[in-house]
């Protein structure tokens, strides 16, 4: 599995592991705040085979209430706009 989808309070959460412009191992959650295009948070890895396997074990536990929380900021600054 490379995506989840979470249908959380505001919308979904899109989480997906995948590699940064660099090429570094990252998680990256998505969600589209009323109003706005999509945007995105990240949690990014050492580029190696360690940091890839944190990556993965990452995307594994992220459930919809960790998800929830890693994308809140992003909804209380287009609620602020």
């Amino acid at each position: 599995m490379f995506a989840k989808i979470f249908e959380g309070s505001r919308g979904q959460i899109l989480v997906k592991v995948d590699a940064s412009e660099d090429g570094s191992p990252e998680v990256r959650l998505y969600v589209q705040p009323e109003g706005f295009g999509v945007n995105s948070v990240s949690f990014g890895f050492e580029d190696s085979d360690e940091g890839w396997d944190k990556a993965e074990q990452g995307f594994r536990m992220i459930d919809q209430d960790m998800a929830e929380k890693a994308v809140a900021d992003v909804y209380k600054f287009t609620d602020d706009m």
